[in-house]
C-alpha cells in the first residue's frame, strides 16, 4: 500500500509540473544611501545585461530601489541585439516606497529561452525614484537609456534579483487542484484501510 501511495504521489507531482522557484540572478544589495544613486526620472531607463544558460520561467523580478515618498516603476525583460536592449518581451508595473530596499513583483510567469537579455527598470511615476549602485556581485554590464538611445554605464553596479524555475513551467491553479485532490484520495485510502475489520479465520 505504501508503495502504491508513493507511486501515486510521484505521478501527481510529475503531471502537475511542480517545481520550486529559486534565484536565477542575484547581484546582492547595493548602497543604502542615495548619494550615488541613478534616478529613473525624465525618461531615463536603467538596464542590466543577463545571460540565461537554460530555458527558464521567471516568477519574480526585483530591483534595489528607493524613492522620496512613493512612486511606480516598470520592470521588463528586453531582447539583446548587438549588446543593446532591443524589443520589450515582458513587463510589469509595481509601486515602490522609501527607504531603499528590494522592491518588485513576485507573481510573474514569463517564459524565456536560454540566451542573452536585458532587465530594464523605468520610472513610471515619481520624479525621485532611484537605484543606488554598489551591488556586491554586479552584472557583466549596465546601460542607461533615454528615448531608445543607450549608453554604457561603467561605474554603477545596480542591484537586480530574478527568481524562476529552470526548464519547467510554473504550475497552473488546475494542476495544484489535481495535486491536492490526489493527496486527498491517497489519505482517504489509508483511512479506509485502517477501519476495515479483520477477517475471521
Amino acid at each position: 500500500m505504501k508503495f502504491a501511495i508513493a507511486a501515486c504521489t510521484a505521478t501527481l507531482l510529475a503531471a502537475s509540473g511542480v517545481a520550486q522557484a529559486a534565484p536565477i540572478i542575484d547581484t546582492g544589495a547595493g548602497y543604502a544611501s542615495i548619494d550615488s544613486a541613478m534616478t529613473l526620472a525624465d525618461g531615463r531607463d536603467l538596464a542590466g545585461y543577463i545571460v540565461l544558460k537554460n530555458d527558464v520561467t521567471i516568477t519574480g523580478i526585483r530591483g534595489w530601489l528607493g524613492c522620496n515618498g512613493g512612486g511606480l516603476v516598470v520592470a521588463g525583460i528586453y531582447s539583446d541585439i548587438d549588446f543593446t536592449p532591443a524589443d520589450r518581451l515582458y513587463s510589469t508595473r509595481f509601486s515602490i516606497s522609501d527607504p531603499v530596499a528590494w522592491q518588485g513583483d513576485d507573481s510573474l510567469n514569463w517564459t524565456l529561452k536560454a540566451g542573452s537579455y536585458w532587465v530594464v527598470f523605468q520610472g513610471a511615476l515619481g520624479p525621485d525614484t532611484y537605484m543606488p549602485g554598489g551591488a556586491t556581485n554586479p552584472l557583466a554590464a549596465y546601460k542607461r537609456g533615454t528615448g531608445g538611445d543607450w549608453r554604457s554605464l561603467r561605474e554603477q553596479a545596480l542591484g537586480v534579483q530574478i527568481d524562476g524555475v529552470t526548464g519547467g513551467a510554473v504550475p497552473e491553479p488546475a494542476s495544484w487542484a489535481m495535486l491536492i485532490g490526489g493527496f486527498g484520495l491517497a489519505g482517504g485510502a489509508i483511512r479506509a484501510r485502517r477501519k476495515r475489520p479483520a477477517a475471521l479465520a
